[in-house]
């Protein structure tokens, strides 16, 4: 009995000396998996572990993963597409039991305790990647690479919808936050491509431009000759019917009266200018008549 009774409290002293206490880490679920009966879920304040209790840190924080890719489409043109994924681990009693039974813990140091890590980032690498990869592969590889471009909205719901889809088929313990595309180009030489296609578009542009505006330039000024031209015309017939008018006024009798006129101004002049007209400049005889008697 004597002996029962040592070999009892050994025992115990042995099992004091195996507790371990620690304080469960923000972001973090304690999962205590007992050799016998249920886990345990401690979300908050300190945790025990006795004996052989394993102890399991659920890392519960959101997080994002991108995957990387070039696809090649339809027209056989390889476009990069960056699919990002955002959110967490789930944190309901059937999500930790999933997580215990998927995914693959490490161990790691804690207080001086060995504690099984359950890491988001491994399981993502290990049971998402593939299925993000593949269903963007799907959805993209169809198109032209313009048309995934110009339909970017209907292309990223259509991935999105996709590996949610799968996602919930395969019963993953994991809250799906957002899926997004955040890229989406050409690869390096297509794009260097199109951008010299682009600028051999612009300068031609260009110079269709100048063109114009110099046809243009050169119809305006054909139009301003031809206004010139016409009002050049407009004042010579102006001139000419001026001209016509003015003729078609001087008779012989004005004539004849304007001559009188400077012969009268030459008899009356107080200089003793002696004038010379010719005969001819006479039209009449009663000029000369008149001229002979003012003298």
């Amino acid at each position: 009995m004597k002996k029962l009774f040592i070999l009892l409290l050994l025992a115990i002293v042995m099992g004091l000396s195996a507790c371990s206490t620690g304080v469960v880490p923000p972001g973090t679920i304690v999962i205590k998996v007992p050799t016998e009966g249920e886990a345990e879920i401690i979300t908050s304040g300190k945790y025990t572990a006795i004996g052989r209790d394993r102890i399991y840190f659920l890392d519960t924080k959101m997080k994002s993963f991108s995957e990387h890719m070039e696809i090649l489409c339809d027209d056989k043109v390889n476009i990069k597409v960056d699919v990002k994924w955002l959110g967490s681990f789930g944190t309901n009693e059937s999500d930790i039991k999933k997580i215990l039974e998927k995914v693959e813990a490490s161990e790691m140091q804690y207080n001086e305790k060995t504690i099984y890590k359950l890491s988001l980032s491994s399981f993502y690498n290990t049971a998402m990647a593939d299925i993000v990869r593949s269903n963007s592969r799907m959805v993209v590889s169809p198109y032209v690479t313009e048309a995934v471009q110009e339909k970017r909205d209907i292309v990223e719901a259509e991935i999105k919808k996709r590996i949610l889809d799968r996602f919930n088929t395969m019963e993953l313990p994991i809250v799906s936050t957002d899926i997004m595309i955040s890229n989406l180009d050409f690869d390096d030489v297509i794009t260097a491509q199109r951008q010299a296609i682009k600028s051999a578009e612009l300068e031609d542009e260009k110079q269709a431009a100048l063109a114009k505006a110099a046809v243009a330039q050169a119809q305006r000024n054909e139009e301003l000759a031809i206004e010139n031209g016409k009002a050049t015309i407009a004042d010579a017939e102006v001139k000419a019917a001026s001209n016509k008018i003015l003729s078609e006024s001087i008779t012989a009798n004005i004539l004849a009266m304007r001559q009188w006129d400077v012969l009268e101004q030459a008899a009356l002049s107080q200089n003793n200018q002696t004038w010379v007209m010719p005969y001819e400049a006479l039209s009449s005889t009663d000029m000369l008549t008149n001229l002979s008697i003012t003298q």
